[in-house]
């Protein structure tokens, strides 16, 4: 079975003066680009200097900022089979708690970063030590004190034989967003990797040779190391991408990655389409007609997003069939199901709901169960389970856990499968994500999704923006308390205009309406609300 090695050390035998990826800086407003032959080259050097300071199954930790040098940075361990840990350089902004976590965890024997970065001041280049010096800069987390630190960009050249990979080997860990609690190591192997690098390739219809991939994920995201990454490595094809923040503050950006005559396919979360409605002004410089595919992986998809980004877009080259709406998870490398391209979205009404299809499933089966682990029919809710080769081996050092998530047998006998913790039901062989199962929220007896109440509230007022309202309950002394926490800076109070839309729409009575500052709501890494964690700060603040 292939590795992403062997097929790298291929298209730099046979494609050797091709582009492979290209950064986009819009603060230095350059656009640097490494050919197969060079990040090859560059992959040696770096797993060469690894090599020196660790063995084969060692962990070794990317802190490096987004860029090219992340890249070489995770290539270089795999071929120097280590086990990467995709993390960000340690000043990241709201993300210090969750390094020392993964840190601790992980138990890297070095780190990978860039010199840059390790001065914590572009303006002092200095040589790559070999280690970290005595006084360590204060952004270096006290969790890799003493350890080796390499930074890739100043790695000498060296030549680096190529030892043996078993596909099983694994290639990183990739630490889960923490929407439901502390983040864990999903065991990727390399079989996985590339199992789901096809899966994802043949839903896209991607054509080798003619097409690309151009992303502003954050790369220690799992959508993002695969858009940017994994994708162009099968047929050894091109990617562009920026960083999350040269979207964040002009998302045409997006638009602007690929320069070539190419087929473009992209994705990212619900919320970076409404950004692109809000913020893009100015059209009359956009050509989306290039664009085959902007695959949704955000939870959930909202029908009206999709609507929006249409309408706007519609006289720029987009062509509404390129929505892909799309599922997965960690657990599953990060894909498991999508709409076909160059096809409308599928919008079902289910329960006075319009839930919107995320396709069939890609290479893989899912079924839906019930708590008692009981296939369900067709238009249940239940559980999503998930089996297939891109289905990884557990959460690093936790065989507790990976054997309740990863090793459930059904009782119709069939398994191992991988529960999601999602719930969502199968309909005309289609998949439907209606929540996430430790977000239900239960009052009287009835289950209530919170993206249902959320989505009532948007609508209600237009202004609260997506990931601005979580919704979640709290445990009372007879049933629980709705709870609506609420990031708003303006004048006006909405908290009666919530309640009474809630009672309206869904027949519940909100205990509680919380107004917030900005920031005080939790997001995931990709941008997801992360309502267990703001229930968390919720009960601390106001149930002291």
């Amino acid at each position: 079975m292939t590795t992403i090695v062997d097929l790298v050390v291929r298209w730099a035998e046979e494609k050797a003066d091709q582009p492979a990826y290209t950064y986009v800086d819009y603060r230095a407003d350059s656009r640097t680009t490494l050919t197969w032959g060079e990040i090859d080259a560059r992959a040696r050097a770096v797993a060469a200097a690894i090599r020196q300071c660790a063995a084969p199954g060692d962990r070794v930790a990317i802190l490096a900022p987004q860029g090219l040098d992340y890249l070489v940075a995770v290539l270089g361990s795999c071929y120097a089979r280590t086990i990467a840990v995709p993390l960000f350089p340690p000043d990241l902004p709201g993300h210090r708690a969750r390094l020392d976590g993964v840190l601790a965890d992980s138990s890297p024997v070095c780190a990978l970063t860039t010199s840059t970065a390790l001065e914590g001041s572009p303006s002092m280049p200095r040589a790559m030590p070999p280690s970290m010096p005595p006084s360590m800069p204060p952004s270096i987390p006290r969790s890799v004190e003493g350890l080796p630190v390499i930074a890739v960009d100043q790695v000498e050249p060296a030549s680096w034989e190529l030892e043996p990979i078993d596909p099983d080997e694994l290639a990183y860990l990739q630490y889960t967003s923490g929407s439901t609690g502390s983040p864990s190591g999903v065991m990727v192997s390399h079989a996985n990797l590339v199992a789901n690098i096809g899966q994802l390739i043949e839903a896209f219809a991607f054509e080798p040779g003619r097409s690309m991939t151009v992303s502003w994920l954050p790369l220690f995201h799992d959508m993002g190391l695969m858009l940017a990454f994994g994708v162009p490595i099968l047929h050894g094809d091109r990617s562009a991408f920026t960083d999350p923040v040269a979207f964040l503050m002009r998302p045409a950006r997006w638009f602007q990655l690929a320069d070539e005559a190419m087929d473009v396919y992209t994705a990212a979360p619900n919320f970076a389409y409404d950004h692109c409605v809000q913020r893009i002004t100015d059209k009359s410089k956009l050509d989306l007609s290039r664009y085959k595919a902007f695959l949704n992986g955000a939870e959930p998809i909202r029908p009206a997003t999709l609507t929006a980004f249409t309408e706007a877009f519609r006289d720029h080259g987009f062509n509404p069939t390129a929505h892909v709406p799309a599922y997965g998870l960690a657990e599953a490398v990060v894909f498991v199901a999508s709409a076909p391209v160059d096809a409308l979205p599928t919008i079902t009404t289910f329960d006075h709901n319009d839930l919107v299809s995320v396709g069939p499933p890609r290479g893989q089966t899912v079924v839906i169960a019930d708590p008692a682990g009981s296939p369900m029919p067709p238009g249940r809710i239940g559980e999503i389970c998930v089996k297939g080769p891109n289905v990884t081996r557990g959460y690093w050092e936790d065989p507790t856990r990976t054997a309740e998530v990863f090793n459930t047998t059904l009782t119709d006998g069939t398994g191992p499968w991988l529960r999601t913790g999602d719930l969502g039901t199968l309909h005309n062989g289609e998949l439907y994500i209606t929540g996430r199962l430790k977000d239900v929220i239960i009052i009287d007896g009835r289950n209530h999704h919170p993206q249902d109440l959320e989505a009532t509230i948007h609508a209600t007022h237009p202004t609260l923006k997506p990931g601005r309202v979580a919704a979640f309950s709290i445990p009372s002394d007879n049933s629980e308390h709705l709870i609506i926490v609420v990031e708003h800076t303006t004048p006006d109070d909405p908290t009666d205009t919530i309640r009474a839309a809630i009672n309206h729409h869904h027949n519940l009575h909100v205990h509680q309406v919380v107004l917030a500052p900005r920031g005080t709501i939790h997001k995931t890494s990709s941008g997801k609300l992360a309502r267990h964690p703001t229930r968390t700060w919720y009960l601390r603040q106001h149930l002291a």
